[in-house]
C-alpha cells in the first residue's frame, strides 16, 4: 500500500565532462552554449543558443551601431557637381540635405549662386525627367536636381 502522506525525494544530478571531450572543449569557449555545447550566436546584445535556447546574459557584446542612427538624424550632406550643357558651370558645387517633410524624406537645397536656402518648386508644366526636383530661391535662381549617369545625384 502506498503512503500518500511521504515527502517528496530530491534527485541530484552531477555531470562530469570527459577530459578533452567535445563539451569541455565547448564549456570553455566565449561563443559556445554553456547548456549543450552549442554555438552561441548574438541577438540583440546578448549570446543567444539556436539549439536550446539558452541565454548567457553574463557577456554582453557591445555593438559598434549607435542607437537613433536613421538617415535624417546621420546629417548627411551631399555635394552635387553640375551636370547640364553649360561648361562654365562645371566647376559649381551645389550642397544639399537630408530632411524629414512630413512622412517622407526631401532635400535642403543651398542655391548654388547666391547660398540661399531654396524651395521645391513646381514643374512648370514640362515633362520631368526621371525623378527630377525642381529648386528655386528666392533671387529667381533655378535648380533641378536628378540622378546623373553615374548613378549619383547631380544638379543642372
Amino acid at each position: 500500500m502506498v503512503s500518500l502522506s511521504a515527502k517528496p525525494v530530491e534527485i541530484s544530478r552531477t555531470v562530469t565532462a570527459i577530459p578533452g571531450s567535445r563539451s569541455e572543449v565547448a564549456a570553455g569557449s566565449k561563443l559556445s552554449c554553456l547548456r549543450c555545447g552549442a554555438r552561441l550566436l548574438v541577438n540583440y546584445g546578448e549570446p543567444q543558443c539556436l539549439k536550446c535556447g539558452f541565454v548567457d546574459y553574463s557577456r554582453t557584446v557591445e555593438s559598434g551601431a549607435e542607437k537613433g542612427k536613421n538617415l535624417i538624424s546621420a546629417a548627411t550632406r551631399y555635394v552635387l557637381r553640375y551636370c547640364g550643357d553649360f561648361p562654365a558651370l562645371n566647376e559649381t558645387l551645389a550642397q544639399v540635405r537630408l530632411v524629414r517633410i512630413r512622412n517622407r524624406v526631401g532635400f535642403d537645397v543651398t542655391c548654388p549662386f547666391c547660398n540661399q536656402k531654396m524651395e521645391e518648386s513646381s514643374l512648370s508644366g514640362k515633362r520631368p525627367e526621371v525623378r527630377e526636383q525642381r529648386y528655386k530661391c528666392k533671387d529667381g535662381h533655378r535648380v533641378s536636381i536628378l540622378p546623373a549617369r553615374n548613378g549619383m545625384l547631380a544638379w543642372r
